[in-house]
């Protein structure tokens, strides 16, 4: 039978790899004897794959398989039923009711339960065979012990394990696992989060360190934003960031790069702003918050948005898009569609040419530049919501058709507004008109 050699990848099993390569898990354990738990292998670990002819295995041996595999299942049945009933004591989990309990006696009598302190760490309890206390763990398995200190409901699964109750030590690797797995460290822990204490229980050194970089690397970040936190948020932060995930009431709540954004969105200070005439503008903010403001403030002049809708209406617009951009909630593609199609509900006879990818002043402009050419004004100077540029933009013909007018008529409905008095081509043309009548009736040689 020829070998290949493949190298685990993240959600690999040996069940899965004998699956994919057409063998068994017990045929790829024969040839990696280093293999010691199949439910336990590592990303970028090298392992053997037995593969081709097969003709050596007998209908005998096949039957002898079938015959092991029955007993293994009849033995893992035995002994979850013995699983079940130990873990009918007091264990409970915080996110669901406590167990019912076989009867009111503690699990581990007065003087024989196993406690943290090194100097009392010994069994009490006649044992039937040669058990390990966790003194004598700690000895031997210093950083599986430290774990194990730390958290009551291990201590208890050790003393159930060792039968520091009288009862007989288990034995059995499957049953010890599954009383593991029935512990609240279990149950209420993610693997990133009991990774984050391991580390932080057995190398308190570079733990220390490892969270002082990541907290530094956080108020960077906000920093960047031109936001500011304090050093113990920032190690909270740190922390939660190192345990990537945690259950909380039962569900999984992740620590990621999204989680950051949306803690940064929150701390936006909106209350930093001056106001020109009776519009709030947030010109305080600073760094890539900055940035961003003025990228908004420039996509909005674009559409029109800040002149078309009142104050109340556009700050909360701004507020919302900044929140949302900073934390991911929100696309810069979705705050322009969204602007596009306000765009075209305010000016429709000019949609056509959005749709085709004009902002609404760039659609307008035409419009527009007529008219500053008779008001005599800077064209950026003129509010799209000008009773006068609404009428040119969106004229209704006898069809009910929307359409702008032509630029020859827009510019003599220019000339009806009261921004034409005041330009000098109109004080200059009521000069003469008022000259002429003067001289028509005599008045003036």
């Amino acid at each position: 039978m020829a070998n290949k050699t493949v190298t685990v990848k993240k959600g690999d099993t040996l069940s899965a790899l004998a699956k994919a390569n057409k063998t068994t898990v017990a045929k790829i354990l024969a040839v990696n004897p280093k293999i010691t738990n199949p439910n336990l292998i590592r990303v970028n670990q090298k392992i053997v794959i037995p593969v081709g002819d097969t003709k050596s295995s007998t209908s005998v041996k096949d039957a002898a398989e079938k015959a092991r595999l029955a007993a293994l299942e009849k033995q893992k049945l035995q002994a979850q039923a013995k699983v079940d009933k130990l873990n009918k004591g007091n264990m409970s989990s915080e996110t669901g009711a406590d167990l019912p309990k076989e009867t009111e006696e503690p699990i581990i009598p007065a003087g024989s339960k196993i406690v943290t302190d090194p100097a009392t760490l010994s069994t009490t309890s006649a044992q039937t065979k040669d058990t390990f206390s966790l003194a004598q763990l700690q000895a031997k398995f210093s950083i599986a012990a430290s774990v194990i200190a730390a958290d009551p409901s291990l201590q208890e699964v050790l003393n159930k394990i060792l039968g520091a109750n009288g009862e007989p030590m288990i034995e059995d690797p499957y049953m010890q696992e599954q009383l593991i797995k029935g512990t609240s460290w279990w149950l209420n822990q993610t693997d990133t989060q009991r990774t984050f204490e391991y580390a932080k229980t057995t190398n308190p050194g570079q733990f220390a360190a490892d969270l002082q970089l990541n907290a530094s690397e956080i108020v960077k970040k906000f920093a960047a934003n031109g936001l500011t936190i304090s050093a113990q948020d920032a190690i909270t932060y740190a922390e939660q960031m190192m345990k990537q995930a945690v259950i909380k009431d039962g569900k999984v709540v992740r620590y990621d790069a999204d989680y950051i954004n949306k803690l940064m969105a929150g701390a936006i200070d909106f209350s930093k702003n001056d106001k020109i005439g009776d519009r709030v503008v947030y010109t305080k903010l600073s760094g890539n918050l900055e940035t961003l403001a003025q990228s908004l403030y420039k996509q909005a002049w674009d559409y029109g948005y800040p002149q078309t809708m009142s104050n109340a209406g556009f700050t909360n617009w701004f507020e919302t898009s900044m929140k949302g951009l900073v934390g991911g909630t929100l696309q810069p593609q979705q705050v322009d569609d969204a602007l596009q199609a306000r765009a075209k509900s305010f000016a429709p006879g000019l949609a056509n040419l959005i749709d085709q990818g004009q902002t609404l002043r760039q659609a307008a402009d035409p419009w527009l530049q007529a008219m500053a050419t008779v008001w005599e004004t800077d064209v950026d100077s003129i509010d799209l919501n000008d009773e006068y540029v609404q009428r040119a933009l969106n004229a209704t013909d006898e069809k009910g058709n929307v359409a702008p007018i032509n630029l020859f008529d827009a510019k003599k409905m220019a000339r009806r507004s009261s921004k034409w008095d005041l330009t000098q081509n109109a004080k200059e043309e009521k000069t003469r008109i008022a000259s002429r009548i003067l001289q028509d009736f005599g008045f003036m040689g």
